[in-house]
């Protein structure tokens, strides 16, 4: 029970809701399966606030529904967030709130490349990660920052093309694996830098 209690916590330790109602949930109106999985908090129940009763009940909704495989990966975030010191909590609560701030087509991109990353070799990431690590403070601020010029960029593309034009590159995108979308913009710089050189030269002939 105590495992159980603490993934579930885990699960709703950042708020997930944007908004959430001032009025209280009475554990009668728990159902059976809830009031089994939060049988620990029956007791003081009603004076816990409003929100935590929320994220608990919603919380023992999701751990209703997951598989055996799921937990297990449940309870081995907790075993990591608990390693964690206080910095790297705050750091993951404001990517998560950086997270929802994101348009949709931002999210899914996010989830996409989550999901490739999940379905390399366990040396390659392991490999990616050390790379990553491996970088001074100020090479990791330097990538970030070409990451969030490179994504302004993307965005003043998008608003140029046509609405036939973003969906199809949009498609063409999401298909794409990370590496592949590395090499394809790679490609796009080069025929631009191209397309300016022949300019260039054409003015001067002229």
């Amino acid at each position: 029970m105590k495992t159980r209690l603490l993934t579930l916590l885990l699960l709703f330790f950042i708020p997930l809701a944007a908004v959430l109602a001032e009025e209280g949930i009475a554990w009668d109106t728990l159902s059976t399966e809830e009031q089994s999985l939060l049988n620990d908090f029956k007791d003081s129940w009603n004076e816990l606030p409003t929100q935590r009763q929320q994220r608990l009940q919603k919380g023992a909704g999701r751990w209703g529904k997951m598989t055996d495989e799921q937990r297990r990966k449940a309870r081995k975030r907790m075993e990591r967030w608990k390693t964690m010191d206080d910095e790297q909590k705050k750091k993951i609560k404001e990517r998560f709130e950086h997270f929802k701030d994101l348009t949709p087509e931002q999210q899914q991109h996010i989830r996409k490349r989550q999901q490739w990353f999940k379905n390399l070799p366990e040396d390659k990431r392991k490999e990616l990660r050390q790379r990553y690590q491996n970088m001074s403070d100020e090479e990791k601020k330097s990538f970030r920052q070409r990451m969030k010029v490179r994504h302004k960029k993307m965005k003043q593309r998008m608003k140029d093309m046509s609405p036939e034009q973003r969906k199809t590159f949009r498609e063409r995108l999401q298909n794409m694996s990370p590496e592949e979308r590395r090499r394809f913009m790679h490609q796009r710089k080069q025929n631009k830098d191209l397309e300016k050189a022949s300019g260039s030269v054409d003015r001067v002939t002229e």
